[in-house]
């Protein structure tokens, strides 16, 4: 009868961690979900933020050209003076 008992008991004991590893488990897929939904944002984020920084060197790159046109010019009329 002991054995038995010890078996009901090691049985109950299996039965209360399976229950805690779904919880678990549970908790982690989630868990998982929100980091992948949280990623997708950032990469998105990302993804804007690198077309913005193109777009600002793209202008950067352009005033430059008119800062060197203008001087050009400059020097093309005092050169003339």
């Amino acid at each position: 009868m002991e054995l038995l008992e010890q078996l009901e008991a090691q049985v109950a004991e299996l039965l209360a961690r399976l229950d805690r590893l779904r919880a678990e488990n549970t908790r982690l897929h989630a868990e998982a979900s929100a980091i992948v939904a949280e990623k997708a944002v950032l990469e998105e984020e990302n993804r804007k933020l690198h077309d913005s920084l193109a777009q600002e060197e793209n202008l950067r790159v352009e005033a430059l050209k008119r800062i060197d046109a203008l001087l050009h010019r400059i020097q093309e009329h005092d050169s003339v003076e």
